[in-house]
């Protein structure tokens, strides 16, 4: 889509009939007026933060449950990117006790946030 909206945008640009608004010019009150019209993004509006916010919480709270070992080498996998054998390598053990710890961790964080799982099915459906 993006590909074709610049292809659209090129062709609108070649011929000529291409038109830009500014607000920031003052005589034109009516491109103004429907540029400040636009909905604002929908990540903006106050049910969306407190829904994030919400998530969040309960994100970092399922996290709080795990054993340590399993929570760093989850977050190193998931926030820092790094393959198994870093983690194995920056942890100090094995790349099979990494597996185990990423396995246990995953299937604990399951288990905390299935409500969640379930609520998000439900408002989606």
């Amino acid at each position: 889509y993006t590909l074709a909206h610049h292809r659209l945008v090129d062709h609108w640009r070649a011929s000529g009939q291409a038109k830009f608004a500014s607000i920031d010019d003052d005589h034109d009150e009516g491109t103004r007026a429907a540029v400040e019209a636009l909905p604002a993004s929908r990540r903006d509006e106050p049910e969306t933060r407190l829904s994030t916010q919400q998530l969040r919480e309960q994100l970092h709270a399922a996290l709080a449950t795990l054993p340590a070992v399993q929570r760093d080498a989850f977050l190193l996998q998931q926030e820092g990117g790094l393959s198994l054998s870093e983690i194995a390598e920056l942890t100090g053990v094995g790349m099979e006790t990494v597996k185990s710890r990423l396995r246990y961790a995953v299937a604990k964080l399951r288990g905390e946030l299935s409500s969640l799982r379930s609520s998000l099915r439900e408002e989606f459906r």
